[in-house]
């Protein structure tokens, strides 16, 4: 779906955000360059490098910005808050080349399936808080201990910050569905995995009995 003329969709947006700065970008320089968009912009562009599977803890503080972000949108905030630290924070050339190599398109590729700017059945503030609500719990899976598990939940914030700049009631209730399977597949996963690791710590236990004197 294409937007009208004069708007873009936010693949676009922040590709000539980042395009526009050749020596530095930091993660203030996005939060401006968005605007009153920030909100659902910086839940897409956060969440794009996290759409690459990675190792434990590599994606803790872009998941945690999430956290903030959408907690702070949940309880009804209309500017991001970041700490001046963070704010200042420069994001790697290297970084920028991967979300536009490699993010962008995916994300290109959902606004062709989920996008339509031409909508005007706005979404109430208690449904955007909802969305936020969503995000806040898809960014807590991405910075539990699940190895290369990032990559669901992150497009689930993606489609999430998707339908906050969409107003897309439908695609709110079709991300909500997917955040619960979500949660269930990320929690038995973890279930599972905790079960198994404790078995094996019982074995290990039986085995050696002089470590229990």
């Amino acid at each position: 779906m294409s937007c009208p003329s004069g708007s873009k969709p936010p693949s676009q947006i922040i590709r000539d955000t980042i395009g526009k700065k050749k020596s530095t970008l930091t993660v203030e320089d996005l939060i401006n360059a968005f605007g009153s968009q920030s909100f659902g912009l910086m839940f897409i562009v956060m969440a794009l490098p996290l759409t690459i599977p990675l190792p434990p803890g590599i994606g803790f503080i872009p998941a945690a910005l999430l956290c903030v972000w959408s907690f702070q949108r949940m309880l009804g905030g209309t500017t991001l808050w970041v700490p001046k630290a963070i704010g200042k924070r420069e994001i790697s050339q290297s970084l920028i080349s991967k979300i536009d190599a490699k993010a962008l398109p995916l994300c290109a590729r959902l606004e062709r399936y989920f996008l339509n700017c031409g909508r005007l059945n706005l979404l109430k503030e208690s449904e955007i808080r909802l969305s936020s609500l969503a995000v806040m719990f898809m960014s807590m899976l991405i910075m539990l201990p699940t190895p290369f598990l990032n990559t669901i939940p992150a497009i689930i914030i993606i489609l999430m910050g998707l339908t906050i700049l969409n107003s897309n009631r439908r695609l709110l209730w079709i991300n909500m569905s997917f955040s619960l399977l979500a949660l269930g597949f990320i929690g038995s996963t973890l279930y599972v995995g905790s079960e198994l690791l404790l078995d094996e710590i019982s074995d290990f236990l039986q085995a050696n009995p002089i470590l229990l004197d």
